[in-house]
Order: C-alpha cells, then sequence, then structure tokens
C-alpha cells in the first residue's frame, strides 16, 4: 500500500519527465537495503536527485523513519535543503510523526529549515501542522532562531501563524522582542510589535527590552521601543529610567557597552545620572571604574542636580575618584581633581584615595595625589598609612619620585605604628622587599621600634626566613642588643628563626653574636628547632654548643622530650646519635613515654632501633603512678612497638633457614620478658555486687558459685596466654636433646611455622589486644 502511494505521488495523472534520465534507476543505489547503509537516504537528500531519491524510497520505504549521527530525520535534512516535493512525500508517507521530530539538539525541521532561511519549507510545514513553539536544548524556539539570524521573512511567516506564541520565553525568560532588541533587528521589533508583542516585559533576571537596547547600541530599535511604550502609556522618562532586579538602569547598561553615543541617547532620553543600584553604584561609578573618561566628562556636564556629583558615594562610600585609583587611570584622576573632587574622601574601610591606589601599585595616580597636597598622614582602618602599603608592592618606594621622599611630612611616616604596633620597616621586613628596607633606611628609620608585642624588624625578618633582609638589618647594628632583644615571650630572634626552621638564617645570627638564651618559659633555640623537627638547624645549633642537648626547660623536658612528644622521629635518631640524655621530666617520663601515650610509631621504632635502646627501654621511674616500665607501656598503649621490640631482640644464625644447624636465640632474656609475663599474670577477678548482710542460705551458695566460676575463667585465661608466650619463646638450637625421630617430627614443623610468619610475636601481639 506504501509503496503505491509514493508511485502516485511522483507520477501523477499527466505529468511528464523532464529530462531524458528521470527516472533511471542505478542499479548500486536500488539493491542497497537500509540494513546494509542507513546513511545512504541522507546523503541523496543532500545531493538533490530526486530521481535516485525516488529509485531508494521506492526500494527501502522504511528509511524515511531513519535518523543519523545527530538523530535527524530525513524530514530535517529535506526541510534544510528546500525539497518540497520531498517534504510533502515524507510527511504524508509518515502520517506527520516526524512533523515536530528533535535532533540531538532539540532541534525541530522547522529549526532547521529557519537556521537556512528556507521560507518556503516553513510555510509547508506550518501548513501542515509543524509546532512552532518548541524549544531546542538552547532554549530557542524558530521565531527566536529567525529574528536572532535577521530572516526576517520568515519572522513574518512565523507570526501570522496562528498558533506561533510571540510572547514564549526562551533563554533567561527572554522573548522574541527582546531577542530583536538585544541583535539590533529593528525590522523584526517592527513586526513583533505589529502583531502585539508585549513590550513591557520583564526576563528571568529584571531585564525589560530597553535594557536589551542599550546593552547592544541599538539606538534604533531604543528608539522604537520608547515611542511604542509612550502609546501604552509609558512616558520616555519614566520608560528609560526602568529598572531590572539590581535596579540597573538602562544607563548603567549602556555603560557597561562602552559606547558614548549610547549614553548620549539615553542622556538625552531622560535618564537619571544619579540613579543607584542595589549597592548603591551609579552610572558614573560605572564609567569611572572602566576609565571612561569621555563619558564621566559627558555625565558630569550633564547633571543638573543639586548634589556634587564628583563626589557621590556608592555603597562601599567609594566616590568616582576611588573607582579611577583601582586601575590606574590617571587621565580621569586628573579631571576629577580639575573637578574639585574631595582627594581626601575615606570609604567604610577608611581607604582614601591616595591609601586605595597604593595598594592597587596604581602608581601614577599615587603620585599625581602627592603633588595635589593630599593627607599622606591618613589611615585606614588598620592603622596603616600610604608607606605602609607602599614596602608592600613590587619595587616598593623606587615607585615613589625622589622629591616627595625628601619631603618632611613622609619622612615622620617611617615611625608610624599601625594597629599592631608595626612600623612600615615592619612590614618590608616580614614581606622581604630589599628594596624598600633599604629605602626605609636610608631615611633613618630607628632599627629599635617594636610591634604591640615587642618586636623588632629584626623579630620579624628572622621569623618569616627573610636571609637578605636579616644581612641589610645587621650590617646597621653597632652591638649584639638587638640580636639578643627579646619579645613579650621572651623570643630572641634566634628563637624565631629556630622554631621556623630557617637554618641559615640561625647560621648567620650566631655568627654575628647572638647568645643561646631561654624563653620564659625556659626553651632554647634547640627546643624549638626540635618541636619543629627541623634536623638541618638542630645540627647548627649543635655545632656551635653541644651543652644545649640536655637542657632542660621549666617542665624538666629536653629538645628529646619533645621532639618525641611531636613525633619528629628523625629529630630523635639525630638527637640519641649524638648523645642525647634519656632524662625524665616534671611527670617523670621519658621521650619515649611520650611517644607511647601519643601513638607516635615512628618515634618507637626509632628507639628500639637505635644502639642506645636498652639504655632507653630501662630508664623509668619505679616510683611513678603514671608512667611505668617502657615495655608495660607498649603492651598498654602501643602494642605495634612491642612487636617491634620482641623482634629487635631475637637473634636468628648465619646458617641457612632450611638447614637443620639454623637456630634462634634471644637477647638477654632476663630484661623485659618478666615484666611482660607479671603483666600477663596480673589480673583482677569480676566480682557481682550483691548485699552483704542478707544471711539467706541461697544468697551465700550463689555468691560462691560466681566466685569459683570466675575464678575458673580468669585461670583458664592465663593458662592459655602463659602456654602461647612460653611455645613463642621457646629456642630452637643444636643443644637440643639427641637427634631421636621424635625430636625431628617435633622440630621440622615448628621450624617450618616460624619461616612462614613474617614477625615471631604476631600472635602475642593478638593475644595482648584481646587481653586489653
Amino acid at each position: 500500500m506504501m509503496k503505491r502511494s509514493i508511485r502516485k505521488m511522483f507520477h501523477p495523472a499527466g505529468e511528464k519527465d523532464s529530462g531524458p534520465y528521470d527516472g533511471v534507476i542505478l542499479h548500486s543505489e536500488s539493491s542497497t537495503s537500509i540494513q546494509e547503509d542507513p546513511q545512504l537516504i541522507f546523503k541523496l537528500i543532500q545531493e538533490g536527485n530526486v530521481c535516485r531519491i525516488r529509485s531508494f524510497i521506492m526500494k527501502n520505504p522504511s528509511s524515511l523513519m531513519g535518523r543519523d549521527d545527530s538523530e535527524a530525520t530525513p524530514l530535517h535534512y529535506a526541510s534544510k535543503y528546500g525539497h518540497l516535493e520531498l517534504m510533502l512525500m515524507i510527511i504524508n508517507e509518515t502520517c506527520d510523526e516526524g512533523l515536530n521530530a528533535v535532533d540531538n539538539k532539540g532541534s525541530t525541521p522547522l529549526h532547521w529549515a529557519v537556521q537556512k532561511n528556507q521560507l518556503d519549507s516553513v510555510k509547508v510545514l506550518l501548513s501542515r501542522g509543524a509546532d512552532p513553539n518548541i524549544l531546542s536544548y538552547y532554549r530557542l524556539s524558530p521565531l527566536h532562531l529567525a529574528v536572532h539570524l535577521h530572516h526576517n521573512s520568515i519572522v513574518e511567516a512565523l507570526v501570522e501563524n496562528s498558533a506561533t506564541d510571540i510572547n514564549l520565553e526562551g533563554d533567561l525568560g527572554n522573548t522574541p522582542i527582546m531577542q530583536a532588541c538585544y541583535k539590533d533587528n529593528s525590522e523584526a521589533l517592527l513586526i513583533l510589535l505589529n502583531h502585539d508583542a508585549k513590550l513591557c516585559k520583564r526576563n528571568k533576571i529584571g531585564c525589560f527590552p530597553i535594557h536589551m537596547t542599550a546593552f547592544a547600541g541599538s539606538l534604533k530599535c531604543m528608539d522604537i521601543v520608547l515611542k511604542k511604550g509612550e502609546e501604552f502609556g509609558f512616558s520616555i522618562e519614566d520608560h528609560i529610567n526602568f529598572t531590572d532586579n539590581e535596579k540597573s538602569s538602562p544607563l548603567h547598561v549602556a555603560v557597561q557597552n562602552g559606547r558614548l553615543e549610547i549614553v548620549k541617547a539615553c542622556i538625552g532620553y531622560g535618564a537619571k545620572i544619579d540613579l543607584k543600584q542595589i549597592d548603591n553604584a551609579t552610572p558614573l561609578h560605572f564609567a569611572a571604574s572602566q576609565g571612561a573618561t569621555e563619558i564621566v566628562k559627558f555625565m558630569v556636564s550633564s547633571y543638573t542636580g543639586d548634589k556634587k556629583i564628583v563626589d557621590l558615594p556608592d555603597g562601599n562610600n567609594e566616590t568616582p575618584l576611588h573607582k579611577s585609583c583601582l586601575f590606574d587611570h590617571v587621565d580621569l584622576a586628573e579631571y576629577l581633581i580639575s573637578m574639585e573632587a574631595n582627594i581626601d574622601s575615606v570609604d567604610n574601610e577608611l581607604r582614601t584615595p591616595l591609601l586605595l591606589a597604593t595598594s592597587c601599585s596604581s602608581w601614577k595616580i599615587v603620585n599625581l595625589l602627592l603633588e595635589n597636597g593630599t593627607d599622606v598622614k591618613l589611615t585606614d582602618n588598620y592603622g596603616r598609612n600610604f608607606l605602609h602599603l607602599t614596602v608592600l608592592q613590587p619595587g616598593g618606594l623606587k615607585n615613589i619620585r625622589e622629591e616627595f621622599l625628601h619631603r618632611e611630612d613622609i619622612k615622620s611616616l617611617v615611625s608610624d605604628e599601625d594597629a599592631d604596633g608595626c612600623t612600615p620597616l615592619h612590614y618590608a621586613c616580614r614581606h622581604g622587599v630589599p628594596n624598600s628596607v633599604n629605602n626605609l633606611l636610608g631615611l633613618n628609620v630607628s632599627l629599635y621600634s617594636k610591634s604591640k608585642n615587642k618586636r623588632s624588624a629584626l623579630h620579624f625578618a628572622a621569623f618569616y626566613g627573610r636571609f637578605n633582609t636579616c644581612e641589610r638589618l645587621l650590617r646597621f647594628v653597632p652591638d649584639a642588643t638587638l640580636l639578643n632583644d627579646a619579645d613579650e615571650k621572651g623570643m630572641t630572634p634566634l628563637h624565631l628563626a629556630a622554631e621556623n626552621g630557617h637554618d641559615r638564617i640561625v647560621f648567620l645570627l650566631l655568627k654575628k653574636g647572638a647568645l643561646l638564651l631561654s624563653d620564659y618559659r625556659g626553651w632554647t633555640a634547640l627546643h624549638y628547632a626540635a618541636f619543629g623537627g627541623y634536623t638541618r638547624t638542630i645540627k647548627v645549633l649543635l655545632d656551635t654548643s653541644i651543652a644545649l642537648i640536655d637542657k632542660p626547660d621549666k617542665e624538666k623536658n629536653t629538645a628529646l622530650h619533645l621532639a618525641g612528644r611531636e613525633g619528629h622521629f628523625k629529630a630523635v635518631g639525630l638527637l640519641l646519635e649524638t648523645g642525647a640524655a634519656i632524662t625524665l621530666n616534671a611527670v617523670e617520663a621519658s621521650f619515649v613515654h611520650e611517644a607511647i601515650r601519643g601513638g607516635r610509631k615512628d618515634v618507637v621504632f626509632t628507639a628500639i632501633h637505635s644502639e642506645r635502646w636498652e639504655e632507653v627501654l630501662v630508664t623509668f621511674s619505679d616510683t611513678s603512678t603514671s608512667f611505668t616500665c617502657p615495655i608495660l607501656e607498649m603492651v598498654n598503649y602501643l602494642p605495634e612497638g612491642l612487636k617491634n621490640l620482641l623482634d629487635r631482640c631475637m637473634i636468628e644464625s648465619s646458617a641457612d633457614r632450611k638447614s637443620w644447624d639454623y637456630f634462634v636465640s634471644y637477647l638477654q632474656p632476663y630484661m623485659p620478658y618478666v615484666n611482660m609475663l607479671r603483666y600477663f599474670l596480673t589480673c583482677d577477678e569480676f566480682r557481682h555486687e550483691v548485699p552483704e548482710n542478707d544471711p539467706t542460705m541461697e544468697v551465700q551458695l550463689w555468691k560462691q558459685k560466681n566466685r569459683l566460676k570466675d575464678l575458673s575463667s580468669v585461670m583458664q585465661k592465663q593458662h592459655e596466654l602463659i602456654k602461647l608466650i612460653i611455645q613463642k619463646m621457646e629456642i630452637v638450637s643444636e643443644a637440643d636433646d639427641e637427634d631421636q625421630e621424635d625430636s625431628f617430627q617435633h622440630t621440622k614443623p615448628m621450624k617450618q611455622k616460624l619461616e612462614c610468619k613474617e614477625s615471631k610475636w604476631d600472635c602475642v601481639v593478638k593475644a595482648v589486644k584481646c587481653r586489653r
């Protein structure tokens, strides 16, 4: 049935062939099925040879419902290339199913026809019932797309179709009218307005079509919109001052466009120059931020209000002069100053234009403001003057003209302190700006001025690791007073350098005569280096004075205690190797106690594998109630350390593991194991609470029964643990009894069992964990 209708369409009554080869069927194409080449139908439609398409479709009628790689149908292609005959045939044979089919971008055949400006294809599709209100994945309807591409004949065809929604919202809620204004398509705008499209409608961000004309710089569309709005009862002055969700007017938007003519047009229609956004920014602030000098000049000259427009503040209390400082728009700043703008106005952070320009490295404006007499003594809300901010910028004081640096009012700023008591020299030392340090030193700044926490410039340089700055400062130091000067915590520059691991600065300070003093806690520079685990700094300090190694603080902690507590195993290894004494602190804990309680495995392992491991394990107080033998501490708090220790005690013979001469022995069996066994054999009995004064026989029998049950359970557990420990501590050696058959049978599986385990004490560790 389908083949018959196709033939009737291609061969209507009375129709003659238009060429000698029309109707010729190519054998290769007619014999190709849709299964063999599903894309062939699309290739043929692109070529546009109706006869070849006819022959193929008659052989493969199902190809009309095919899809290409972009999910487009043959109707998409026929609409795109304007093959009206094919379009009608496809629509008839598919029962209108493909009229609104979408590709992988959400586009219908109508979108494809609009894209290629195929007016006849659009008319055919609309006449056959294609939906003109389908939005693509880009939120564009065919009408939006036609307006966007300036295909205005198609725009007219679409709006004349009764099914078309001419106010359909697309991306961001933009209607076709907004699209016309945005693309400066005045012809499409008139077509839409003549068909009663809504003019004063907002999109999702609150913009009206008038905003779109201002942003696009479309003067013709702006004029059309304003005049049409006047017909709807909106005066031109009100219309040109419509605001969006951010209270931005078309003039705000026009300034962003940056075109002077559109700004002039807005102001000519009555746009308010001092109209403020939500953040109180006016169009003048926008123009000043962009450095649009001509726009600013036109605005200032056009303003007729009673305010001083050049000093108008925004939400942050910044004036247009502040805005010009952001990006060093010196020509604009010069114009504003000539218009008597206040050069010392302050924003919400108490920043004057000079302070803001300095923090933004706008050096042209900085020098301009200094030349025009700005007050250099004003400070921001952190108490910083412009010299504080200058030394923080690249180049520092080199950006200021030499003549200004010799002014007395600027020279006096070098000793001014901010809210933390820091001078510009402190700032320069903190950030390591060598040129600024040199320039400040040339201004006779005092090296002994201190911040609120009593830190000098040398303290800052040492703390932040500014080696070159330290060298420069020390050149100007006549004695060692500054070197050994302490802050509010009693810390000298040497302490601060050691605390942060700046070994080069530590060496420099020691070379210059820094003393190895203690702070108010009793910490030396070595304590701070050990606390941070800085091994290079530790070496520098010990090379200078080995006596530091065992010096305790007020809590009797040595550097070794602090390194162990913080888990710095390399520092612990270095200190042990150097000969640090293993002492107890005020709470009777050694460094290994601190490490065990803190879970510092690496420190414990380092101590166990050091040459002084026996000394480490026997250093404890018998009378301490807090810290016991390190072995028992490991049992309680770090079983992994106990496993490592037991492996450390084991000695294997040099013989091959598979040899009968292989044996294992243990170092000093009297040392840790007795204590461990005593621990395992010590167990509290769990008693059930019952009334002591109950005289009944049942209660007494119940108490005795539970006691026997508890004792039995405890004894059984102790027995199993003792058996396990004795089994694991059994020594396999050549000193056994005679090699009888029974002993061989016993020894071989024992040896295999020992070989298959990574550690001989895994089971002991598991037992300890179960016990805990």
